[in-house]
């Protein structure tokens, strides 16, 4: 899966649910790191000048992530900046975080009667990333060709403690898994605060100051690189964490800032608020449902699929989905477990993306289906595990921390024990409030208390502002947005029909309205680019088929037990198409050479359609993988597109006719000797067909 679950639900269910090791923490660690704290001189105070020790000065480097993001020179570039890492504290050590800046350019279509001439614009965009923790290679490739740099220089900030800025815990996904690879439910979700205590002592170890990873610092750290870039001021784009940042820079450096937008908000005041996982998800299967019932594909086709859900997260919790384990290493049991958070956090992880919108009931109708019918068989492949111990782009420790200083775990606390009563089989999605407590409690030992409230003060501003959101936003939904809108005065909000989480980033038109803003952030803000969505246009049914990822599987444990599948799949594949070439220009040959039919009482016209009709079905079932995968890549869980089905009736269509082949040919030729070329042609036709059609009704891809 190229991506599981985003952002800050993620994060969460990352650090609880992980598959990690057993950690300890002694308490001549705990005692160690409380001297530590104490022993430091503090320069806080009321006049303070917490940017004394910053140098405000940058190094230019060649971008760490070359070669995984394609670009030319002058695309892109990095650097790097020295920041305390606790400005709080003087004799705090230093940090260099890492920033990218997409430079303007100007876009192949660049329409001059509307936009009139291209001119780059000497105000750039600093991005502030979300998760927390989540690292800038990502954001690079998905910004790279967003419109937002069409006329605009696009800095991202690499947030202390992520990735290439001195990520403390590197390891987080690598520590010994079989604390994890469990049955029990109970055992699984502690493994997650084993994980936390295992990178907390690896930080304490190597003399990291966790009580310097917190959102105030990171505020300071963006009005450090502005200061060292040169820029007396700068427009700000922040979205989901990104948006607390932003009201917290926006309090840090007002005078450094032109305009903002911000994107799937939670308020930077304490509270429960995107911690309500249960709540938001219900929401937005009550959006999803209402849709659903106004399109008449959907309604027919899934009309409990709400309820069939939630069955099947209860039904994941009570009874585990065991699977063999593909990867002993990830999973030393020889098996692997998965629960309701996975069985729910599939279609929620979903609802981040608008473009999966259209295939979400279908999705929920199958994976419903597969619990339903304990078929499992296509889920091995879940656990034939990749490259970097999950390969998430999360540095899952500054998550960890940032959560701890700013107060998230006792806002989890008060969020998931309401929603345990309210929600019950969607608030499984998160850990009990009784280890939530135990992992607010760590926070403390390693001298993580939460910051005082005041620091979390709401903005109260004057800035010119678009307040975004998505109306489907899971995780950061419309009412916490709308709860910032008292304290900005001079803001506009702006809420995407049928979006999801981040629609000012992943909409198309996202570019230009956010162009438009920048380019006259005082006037009336145009809002066509929200008012012109439409609802989704959902798709039917999914084909079912386990077929694809029992293969995929199948290749995970050992390559050499796909290579008979793959050739009894591509030979035929390929026999077919070769037939069907020669059978489509033979007439014009024999038109051209003036030479007479061998009669083959049909067996020749028969051929070309078998050929056809196997050709179609392997290039229509190739397509659909693709397609599916494009789609939403965790549908192939569930099969794939419902007009796949058409292709693997084609198939078995062409299997029969390759008989009706193979028959004719025999009679022909019993009747009168038929040329060589031509009885070959017909027999292997028949044949490949047959063996086509045995493919796939054998590995699950027959359309019943």
């Amino acid at each position: 899966m190229k991506r599981i679950l985003s952002g800050a639900a993620a994060a969460v269910l990352m650090s609880i649910g992980a598959a990690l090791a057993q950690g300890e923490t002694t308490e001549d660690a705990v005692a160690e790191t409380n001297d530590d704290a104490a022993t430091e001189e503090s320069v806080a105070g009321a006049s303070a000048d917490y940017f004394a020790r910053d140098k405000f000065a940058v190094e230019t480097i060649v971008c760490p992530f070359k070669g995984a993001v394609k670009y030319k020179p002058g695309e892109i570039s990095c650097g790097l900046l020295t920041v305390p890492e606790n400005r709080e504290k003087s004799r705090s050590r230093a940090l260099r975080l890492h920033f990218v800046k997409l430079h303007a350019r100007k876009p192949e279509k660049w329409d001059e009667k509307e936009k009139g001439e291209w001119k780059k614009r000497e105000d750039p965009i600093i991005y502030l990333t979300g998760g927390p923790g989540a690292q800038a290679v990502g954001y690079v490739k998905r910004l790279k060709d967003h419109g937002a740099r069409d006329v605009r220089d696009l800095y991202i900030l690499e947030q202390r403690g992520i990735g290439f800025s001195e990520d403390f815990c590197p390891k987080f996904g690598l520590f010994d898994p079989s604390v994890g690879n469990t049955r029990d439910f109970d055992a699984y979700q502690r493994a997650g605060l084993a994980a936390i205590e295992n990178c907390f002592a690896a930080a304490k170890a190597a003399k990291v100051d966790l009580s310097g990873y917190n959102t105030i610092e990171n505020a300071r750290d963006v009005e450090a690189l502005r200061r060292a870039l040169g820029f007396e001021q700068w427009n700000v784009w922040g979205i989901s964490y990104g948006s607390i940042l932003g009201q917290a820079y926006i309090k840090q450096d007002p005078k450094g800032i032109r305009a903002v937008v911000l994107d799937a908000i939670v308020p930077i005041e304490p509270g429960p608020h995107f911690q309500r996982i249960g709540t938001h998800y219900q929401r937005d299967l009550d959006l999803l449902e209402k849709a659903c019932t106004e399109n008449k594909t959907c309604a027919k086709a899934f009309p409990d699929f709400q309820k069939r859900l939630k069955a099947a997260i209860a039904n994941a919790t009570a009874t585990p989905i065991e699977v063999e384990a593909i990867d002993s290493e990830l999973f030393p049991a020889g098996k692997g477990w998965f629960f309701g958070d996975l069985v729910g956090g599939l279609p929620f992880a979903s609802l981040y993306e608008q473009d999966n919108y259209p295939t979400l009931p279908a999705f929920i109708d199958a994976i419903s289906r597969t619990v339903e019918k304990s078929d499992f068989g296509a889920w091995r492949a879940l656990t034939a595990g990749g490259p970097g111990g999950g390969g998430a782009q999360i540095s899952q420790g500054m998550y960890n921390a940032i959560a701890c200083n700013d107060g998230w775990f006792g806002q989890l606390h008060d969020a998931v024990a309401k929603d345990k009563i309210d929600h019950p089989e969607l608030a499984s999605l998160l850990p009990d409030p009784a280890l939530i407590d135990e992992i607010a409690a760590a926070c403390k030992r390693y001298g993580m208390k939460p910051r005082p409230e005041s620091d979390y003060a709401a903005v109260v501003t004057d800035i010119p502002s678009v307040i975004a959101n998505g109306a489907m936003d899971p995780i950061t939904p419309p009412p916490l947005a709308r709860a910032i809108l008292p304290g900005f005065s001079k803001a506009t909000y702006v809420e995407f029909p049928y979006s999801g989480h981040g629609p000012t980033r992943s909409q198309k038109c996202g570019g230009d309205f956010l162009t438009k803003f920048f380019d006259a952030p005082d006037a009336k803000v145009d809002t066509s680019c929200a008012d012109e969505i439409k609802a989704p246009k959902f798709a039917g049914p999914l084909f079912r088929t386990t077929g694809l990822l029992k293969l995929a599987a199948l290749a995970a444990e050992d390559e050499k037990k796909v290579a008979g599948p793959a050739l009894w799949f591509a030979l035929p594949a390929l026999i077919l198409t070769i037939g069907l070439i020669i059978y489509a220009l033979a007439p014009v040959a024999r038109l051209v050479n003036r030479g007479e039919t061998m009669p083959t009482l049909g067996a020749r016209p028969l051929a070309f359609l078998t050929a056809l009709l196997g050709v179609a079905s392997v290039g229509g079932l190739g397509y659909a993988a693709y397609a599916t995968f494009e789609a939403n890549e965790v549908l192939l869980l569930g099969g794939l597109l419902g007009w796949a089905r058409w292709f693997s009736i084609a198939g078995v269509l062409s299997g029969v006719l390759g008989f009706g082949v193979l028959f004719l040919t025999v009679k022909a030729r019993a009747q009168k000797a038929l040329p060589i070329g031509t009885l070959l042609g017909l027999i292997l036709t028949g044949a490949s067909a047959a063996a086509l059609a045995g493919f796939l009704l054998v590995n699950g891809f027959g359309p019943i």
